[in-house]
């Protein structure tokens, strides 16, 4: 995915009106999606970055640039209906779309708003996975478990906006902290191998250094109900999990809270969570760790004692006999997300209103 610094996004731009009869501003060099929620539609999304084909939609009349017609969120079929994805579609005219949409949901919640940001502090919790401390000059207001779409001057140019203008990549993390009056960041990052965006932050960015946020966004944030909770992580899913936890203790009730954090990496390198569970532990009735491998032990020679295989299969009704009553939340790649998904519906007979994730590619 690639975005224009705040600064290049104007309040010139096209007007876009929906097939309900709701219309918004779109500024240049915004995506249809994102100005929708900036606007206060809730135009249905997950990932934000054409991988996931969530935010689909028909363009009734008017012209739009698309980022990547070839997203892996559209299928062949979708192309041919004439299907677009809000968050690849850049309006170059006013619009007449058809999306989905619910009522606006922004009532007491922050719209994602552009912000510049100052690195403070990057600290390593294994050996490719770092946190990134930012400030802002306003507030750092989120819900727990939210992400935002992060760059960076030093990241790579793409020139795939109308009349070839330069976009920088950006890539979705989620925020580990909790909101805060001080304008204070904090994101866990996750070295992908060969990975265009997340060396640059891992591995090269240092204190004083400027980044762009994009942000709030997502739909798995912690609710506001009184069940107790279940979060399973996986890889560099633990930020908002982390974020989740904190924002229960944070809970007025929260003494009288139950967490069972489950976290499932690689290898002993990867485990990292026990540190951010006793952080949270005092101020509740309960918080429980569990951690998996899924390197068989007969591959790996790191002196880990605990349980082996992927973190989900250690999910159930023997070890949480009211998790049908618990709010779950699950962060991690897509595909063990699918399977902790799957389990939990298929398996288990959890139902989806009790299940809380967004998706990743």
């Amino acid at each position: 995915m690639t975005s224009l610094d705040g600064a290049a996004l104007t309040r010139v731009g096209h007007r876009v009106t929906t097939d309900d009869g709701r219309s918004f501003d779109c500024p240049t060099g915004d995506t249809l999606l994102r100005a929708a929620l900036r606007a206060g539609v809730a135009a249905t999304y997950e990932c934000n970055s054409g991988g996931c084909g969530t935010c689909k939609y028909t363009l009734s009349s008017g012209s739009v640039h698309q980022l990547d017609p070839d997203a892996p969120g559209l299928t062949p079929r979708d192309k041919r209906k004439g299907k677009m994805l809000g968050c690849q579609s850049i309006p170059l005219t006013d619009c007449e779309v058809s999306l989905v949409a619910g009522e606006a949901w922004y009532d007491g919640h922050t719209p994602p708003r552009h912000l510049r940001a100052q690195v403070t502090d990057v600290a390593s919790l294994t050996h490719d996975l770092r946190e990134v401390t930012l400030r802002t000059d306003g507030p750092a207001d989120f819900l727990p478990g939210q992400f935002a779409m992060l760059s960076a001057d030093a990241v790579p140019v793409h020139h795939g906006s109308p009349g070839d203008a330069p976009r920088r990549l950006e890539r979705a993390y989620s925020m580990s902290n909790l909101p805060n009056p001080q304008g204070v960041w904090q994101f866990q990052i996750k070295r992908v191998p060969n990975g265009a965006v997340s060396p640059i932050f891992v591995d090269r960015l240092a204190p004083g250094d400027t980044v762009t946020i994009d942000g709030p966004y997502g739909h798995a944030h912690l609710r506001s109900t009184e069940r107790d909770v279940v979060v399973v992580a996986g890889g560099s899913g633990l930020a908002p999990m982390v974020s989740v936890a904190r924002g229960l203790a944070a809970r007025p009730d929260a003494a009288r809270r139950r967490l069972d954090f489950f976290y499932g990496g690689r290898g002993a390198q990867d485990m990292c969570a026990g540190a951010f569970v006793e952080e949270v532990s005092a101020a509740l009735h309960s918080a429980t760790l569990v951690e998996a491998v899924s390197t068989p032990a007969d591959a790996a020679d790191d002196g880990w004692t605990g349980p082996r295989g992927y973190i989900h299969e250690l999910i159930g009704f023997d070890s949480l006999p009211d998790l049908a009553d618990r709010e779950i939340y699950v962060a991690g790649p897509p595909p063990m997300t699918d399977a902790v998904v799957r389990m939990l519906v298929l398996d288990l007979g959890i139902s989806t209103d009790n299940i809380h994730y967004d998706k990743f590619f």
